[in-house]
């Protein structure tokens, strides 16, 4: 009997010990892939750390966005930047900028973040500048990797630019700086051109 008491304890604490070196190998073998999303929560994923957005919180977004519906022009903007930023972490500075085509040049509107200089911006310079030009959105990734890029702040580490249509006029553009390298996903898109036409049909 004593024999197989010490059997079963000594099994056991293999098996112990068997689960804990493929548990600890698993966890190696993930910080070591090149996989860029982990699971880490009902709602969120992580990004290199980076809580980023799925398709649930823009769900929530937009309904915390549609609680306003009946708001227009400067008011409804104000509101729009103001959720975004608060919303979304790795929203760092969220603006709107609309086109003054007769001086051909970009002119800011309502926006949370950092004070900026950039209060103007002529068309085809930076991001927006060539936003203004394209009339397309424009994601850098990287923004040290971008020539044709105008620095609002040193902690800027990307962006992404979505064009602003009012019955197929291009009309302005919604600028969002991150802190992070890389973190817009197609929910940021999907969501940041539905605030977009949000904003347009409500000028």
């Amino acid at each position: 009997m004593r024999v197989l008491v010490f059997s079963y304890q000594v099994f056991g604490l293999i098996n112990v010990s068997t689960t804990i070196i493929v548990l600890s190998l698993l966890l190696i073998s993930h910080f070591k892939s090149n996989n860029r999303a982990t699971f880490t929560q009902l709602n969120r994923y992580s990004i290199n750390n980076l809580a980023v957005m799925t398709s649930i919180q823009l769900e929530n977004i937009k309904t915390e966005l549609l609680k306003n519906v009946d708001l227009r022009g400067d008011a409804l903007q104000k509101i729009t930047v103001e959720v975004l930023d608060q919303r979304v972490p790795y929203y760092n500075w969220t603006g709107l900028y609309w086109m003054n085509d007769l001086k051909s040049q970009l002119e800011l509107g309502a926006y949370v973040g950092a004070a900026t200089d950039h209060t103007s911006i002529p068309y085809g310079r930076g991001i927006c500048g060539q936003v203004a030009l394209s009339g397309a959105t424009f994601e850098v990734p990287d923004v040290h990797a971008q020539d044709n890029y105008l620095a609002c702040s040193l902690a800027t580490k990307s962006e992404i630019v979505v064009p602003i249509y009012a019955e197929d006029k291009l009309v302005g553009q919604i600028d969002i700086d991150s802190h992070e390298l890389d973190p817009f996903t197609t929910e940021d898109h999907e969501l940041l051109e539905w605030v977009a036409q949000f904003i347009a049909d409500r000028l």
